[in-house]
């Protein structure tokens, strides 16, 4: 008796087309993308953000300066509920967006691990950090600019770049279909 894969194994393994693939990510990014920007939106529309300074009535020779910090303005009910839904979106995303990632580098025969050169952008962070030997010019700060230009090069690679024909070592081609629960939550 054969024994069904569990959701997680499936969910790591086989193809993903380019279509299902751009699809996907652009979904869960833009998902919690809406929540924060519906929550920035919010903070710039308050009406208390535009307060201007005025006259003490008490004391006419003296100017009051509205004391609002940027904290009370996220802390309304709305905010709060917004910014828990981008939370939450973000958390749910992030094992979909590995999977994607791993299927499609499965369709281009390519094991699943080369999603880790999607972190090197984040070692141009290095430079920022105070005391850092990678100041701009030094052979560090090149060698860290070249390892992000290469990573976004490789992301960009495998985003557009046909899948191999036919069968590879990861499965069947996938078709040129998308459908949200069945080819990308994998759900059907």
């Amino acid at each position: 008796m054969e024994t069904k894969p569990s959701y997680f194994s499936k969910l790591f393994s086989g193809r993903m087309n380019r279509q299902n693939y751009i699809f996907g990510s652009t979904l869960f990014v833009l998902l919690p993308t809406i929540c924060f920007l519906v929550v920035i939106f919010n903070i710039l529309l308050s009406p208390s953000i535009f307060a201007m300074p005025y006259l003490n009535p008490a004391n006419p020779d003296q100017i009051m300066t509205p004391n609002i910090s940027i904290m009370s303005l996220l802390e309304t009910p709305v905010n709060e509920l917004w910014a828990l839904a981008g939370v939450i979106f973000i958390i749910l995303s992030i094992p979909y967006l590995f999977s994607m990632q791993i299927r499609r580098q499965h369709d281009l025969n390519m094991n699943g691990w080369w999603w880790t050169v999607n972190i090197l952008p984040f070692t141009e962070f290095y430079t920022y950090i105070p005391g850092s030997h990678a100041t701009p010019g030094t052979n560090i700060w090149w060698m860290l600019s070249f390892l992000s230009l290469a990573s976004s090069i490789f992301s960009l690679y495998f985003t557009i770049w046909p899948g191999t024909k036919g069968v590879n070592k990861y499965g069947i081609q996938p078709i040129a279909q998308t459908s949200l629960l069945k080819d990308i939550l994998l759900l059907k």
